[in-house]
């Protein structure tokens, strides 16, 4: 199974074919910036292969970092990605349609990157080499989706991408790049499910993970996410093709959640994982507490002490925007993709924005988070702990998000 990001460090994966020599190359590119040679190689194979290697870590940079090349003035792309205000920039990170803005010249004009290796300067693109997505537009493709395993590499979600040179074009180099913007681990420690009563002596339920390497998803599920899905199934007639509503959370039965999440190797977020993923450690550097904190929300261990609280004892209570930015509740200007909220372990939506659902094995009843932007601040669904019932049926006046968890091997 794939390793990950506490395992071993994320890379990307580079299986490069020199075709005139008729060798497969594999390597594993670290972050740390590669060191080019003093010595310009005689052979043009082995000259392409070393600007490839120092052209990686802005290779990189565009694909995990594309947030950081959006100007003001937004992107040229309006048959592929939009720059909307209600969306963060953490949506563009590890990002397809990005990525094929960028080459396309619509992000900062420009179609190549320069390297400067052994005192010359090199050109590296993107190449257009894979068949158009009707769905998103006629044109070319500058990457290709994978689900893995492929050519002999194990992982679940990976882009295909073919690299060239200007000054050496009669080679491409093709790059798996997986995605490292997407999930977050959980630390290995003591955790407990549900509210207790933190005054009397009960425990509660308690679980751990040691020895357990658990990723869950930053954030919901998005359209974009299943669009492609779909496509990799065969079922392009269901893909949402408003781009408006790409990053907007992906509302299917609970059904369709599991076959997505089983699609990708995870399975739907459960009940006590989201627990440990929001309520925060008492003392997060002791992972064998003698009593296991059940903070009320992830910010403040006591809610009185947060807008939440203040709204229930006060009718006249006002919103305002650092309010919606931790908890998206009814009267909070939509958003996706922010980051505000986010959990002390890095997950997104604690409280508030939409409802969730979760798998329970320990009370199966209890399979969705209530807190949602669909309840007014004053609302006592806004606290950690509360769950409620769903039928798993997606319903327009009550829509319920998802999002996936992976447990990898060592």
């Amino acid at each position: 199974m794939k390793k990950k990001a506490e395992i071993v460090p994320k890379l990307i994966v580079i299986c490069g074919a020199l075709s005139l020599l008729g060798i497969v190359f594999l390597f594993f590119i670290p972050k740390s910036k590669v060191e080019t040679r003093q010595k310009k190689p005689e052979s043009t194979q082995r000259l392409f292969a070393q600007v490839i290697q120092a052209a990686i870590p802005k290779i990189k940079k565009i694909w995990e970092e594309g947030d950081r090349f959006i100007k003001k003035d937004g992107l040229q792309c309006k048959d592929e990605i939009l720059l909307d205000k209600n969306v963060g920039r953490s949506y563009y990170q590890c990002q397809p349609h990005f990525w094929q803005c960028f080459w396309s010249g619509g992000v900062n004009g420009k179609t190549a990157i320069e390297v400067e290796v052994f005192g010359e300067l090199f050109h590296v693109r993107a190449q257009q080499s894979f068949r158009p997505i009707s769905e998103y537009s006629a044109q070319k493709r500058f990457y290709e989706i994978l689900k893995g395993p492929y050519n002999g590499l194990n992982f679940h979600y990976g882009v295909l991408i073919e690299l060239s040179i200007d000054e050496v074009p009669e080679l491409k180099w093709p790059i798996i790049m997986t995605d490292t913007c997407r999930d977050t681990y959980l630390p290995q420690r003591i955790y407990g499910y549900s509210k207790v009563d933190q005054k009397k002596s009960e425990q509660g339920f308690e679980w751990d993970n040691f020895d357990r390497h658990l990723f869950i998803d930053k954030f919901y599920v998005s359209n974009q996410m299943v669009n492609e899905w779909r496509i990799l199934t065969n079922n392009n007639n269901q893909i949402i093709s408003d781009r408006s509503k790409w990053a907007h959370p992906a509302l299917l039965s609970l059904k369709e959640q599991k076959e997505y999440c089983g699609f990708w190797g995870k399975r739907v977020l459960e009940a006590k994982l989201f627990d440990a993923a929001t309520m925060t450690p008492s003392d997060i550097k002791n992972s064998l507490p003698d009593r296991v904190a059940r903070p009320q929300t992830p910010w403040q261990r006591d809610l009185s002490k947060t807008f939440l609280g203040m709204a229930r004892i006060n009718p006249d209570y006002q919103l305002t925007p650092l309010d919606c930015d931790l908890a998206q509740v009814q009267g909070c200007r939509e958003k996706y993709y922010t980051t505000d909220s986010v959990t002390w372990m890095g997950m997104n939506f604690a409280l508030g924005f939409f409802p969730e659902s979760l798998v329970n094995n320990i009370e199966p009843e209890k399979n969705i988070k209530m807190s949602s932007r669909f309840r007014a601040a004053e609302s006592e669904v806004h606290e950690l702990g509360v769950l409620g019932r769903w039928s798993g049926e997606n319903q327009k006046e009550f829509p319920v998000a998802f999002r996936c968890y992976e447990e990898v091997a060592q």
